[in-house]
């Protein structure tokens, strides 16, 4: 192959890697058709993992243009499917029930991109992997460049990159062009190893089987390659252009949740980047950032209630602030059940409401016991006292959120 196409090899640092378990959904399930490594005619060199959901329109034609790329070279292609309703997984399976060179894996219990990736790695047979969507806004033609590049000398990651020289993307808006320089340029402060690399949030990509295998990899939503640039050991990384296009069929499995995931993945990555993670965890310090960003929008609503109950209502100033604090607690509950914590199940939501009004109170009392301690204990000013008696109910609320209002029985 010709690699005046590349970019140059850009060193990458990378945090210790560290053994982990392996998760349930790596056990075998029994929808998993597979042959065995020892009936394959060849060890494959590329194992490309394909995550689908409702891509049964596309899947046909991905795989026999992923298979056309390679011609005699032997590879393997493991489709990995969260069960999509419109039996991609089947058509796969029948489809290719006597084909060697494909597998497909149905997931009943797990689901999300990154996981699935991982999946399809765990069951991977060749040395190296390869990770390409199923709706051919990755040409399949340039998994053959990706392994090439992945065959230079010093090189462990081959990532396929919109934004190098010969790279495009068609068709976008451009409020989705500057949504994607945006989540590009957040993803190098949070991962300083990648902040070299052009395409960080690809989903097209290549890495050697050695870098991620063992290593405990914890991605959230649907940006794999980003923990492995945060978390792995790798020597080098090279960029391969492509152009990205639509899809002709189907459509986004992206959503609101989706991107939500991203931010918080890219705060757990960001953590363990930048060495945080010896003084905190990673979901934890995430979990913290949201309980603070729902508390402060609760700030505005605490205000906004009180204006409008002493302004327009005419009621009476500490009448009013019950009401606002009141007003702050209901939106505190519903912002933290919907983003910040998981909402145990064997929990109803009303026993859930009242334990965090119970913790809700005692911060207001530890809010006013700090406040008056610091004035009247320790001289300080009252504006001061009032952020330092904030920041204590703030650690005392967070705490009781967690441990009591919405911990499991």
């Amino acid at each position: 192959m010709d690699f005046t196409h590349l970019s140059a090899p850009l060193t990458a640092a990378a945090s210790t890697a560290v053994q982990r378990d392996k998760d349930d959904e790596t056990t075998p399930q029994p929808d998993e058709t597979s042959a065995s490594a020892a009936d394959r005619r060849a060890t494959p060199a590329l194992s490309i993992v394909i995550p689908t959901y409702n891509e049964r329109k596309n899947i046909e034609r991905v795989l026999e243009q992923c298979l056309d790329a390679f011609g005699d070279t032997p590879v393997e292609i493991v489709v990995v499917d969260d069960d999509s309703p419109d039996g991609t997984w089947e058509l796969v399976q029948q489809s290719y029930r006597d084909d060697d060179h494909v597998r497909v894996i149905r997931r009943t219990e797990e689901s999300g991109l990154a996981t699935a990736v991982l999946r399809g790695f765990e069951a991977a047979d060749a040395e190296r992997y390869a990770v390409i969507d199923a709706d051919l806004q990755h040409p399949p033609e340039r998994l053959t460049d990706l392994l090439a590049a992945l065959r230079q000398p010093n090189t462990d990651v081959a990532i396929g990159s919109r934004y190098v020289d010969g790279g495009d993307i068609e068709n976008w808006s451009r409020r989705r062009q500057i949504v994607s320089k945006g989540a590009i340029g957040l993803a190098k402060v949070a991962v300083p190893s990648a902040w070299n690399i052009s395409d960080p949030m690809s989903g097209f990509f290549a890495v050697e089987a050695d870098v991620v295998d063992g290593v405990d990899l914890q991605p959230r939503g649907y940006k794999i390659l980003l923990e492995i640039l945060a978390t792995c050991d790798y020597d080098g990384v090279v960029e391969v252009p492509y152009v990205f296009t639509d899809r002709d069929y189907g459509e986004s499995n992206l959503d609101g949740e989706q991107y939500l995931r991203f931010l918080e993945h890219l705060g757990m990555v960001g953590v363990t980047s930048w060495g945080l993670d010896d003084y905190v965890e990673p979901d934890r310090a995430v979990r913290a950032a949201e309980f603070c960003g729902v508390g402060a929008l609760g700030v505005l609503v605490n205000a906004a209630v009180f204006w409008a109950a002493t302004e327009h209502l005419g009621v009476f100033y500490l009448v009013a602030g019950v009401l606002a604090f009141l007003a702050a607690v209901q939106w505190n509950f519903a912002g933290n059940w919907f983003l910040t914590f998981d909402r145990p199940d064997d929990q109803p939501i009303l026993s859930q409401w009242s334990r965090f009004h119970v913790v809700s109170i005692a911060g207001f009392l530890v809010y006013s016991l700090l406040l008056a301690g610091f004035v009247d204990g320790l001289g300080v000013s009252a504006q001061v006292a009032n952020l330092g008696a904030i920041a204590g109910a703030s650690v005392w609320n967070f705490l009781g959120s967690e441990s009591v209002a919405f911990k499991s029985a």
